[in-house]
């Protein structure tokens, strides 16, 4: 499976959604797994809160994915910082 880049957290909503429902598990399902309530896995997947990064790294995990730092491409030395907001 090939990386994906998000560089908002609506779009890695969508995709944690995906994730999920590929495996077949409801919420409730991907909340007990990352210890976690169904209410913040609705609020990750609709991008209604900005999750804490242990709870995110909790979630990718109990899907069985990593979350990784990707070089972006065309950066160089003179790029400015990305934002958080640009990251994810």
């Amino acid at each position: 499976m090939e990386a994906l880049i998000f560089r908002d957290v609506k779009a890695l909503g969508q995709q944690l959604r995906q994730a999920r429902k590929a495996k077949g598990w409801s919420q409730g399902d991907l909340a007990q797994r990352a210890g976690t309530d169904p209410r913040q896995i609705s609020r990750i997947e609709t991008a209604a809160h900005e999750p804490k990064l242990s709870l995110l790294l909790a979630v990718v995990a109990a899907l069985e994915m990593d979350l990784g730092l990707v070089p972006r491409r065309g950066a160089s030395s003179q790029t400015a910082r990305p934002r958080p907001e640009d990251i994810f």
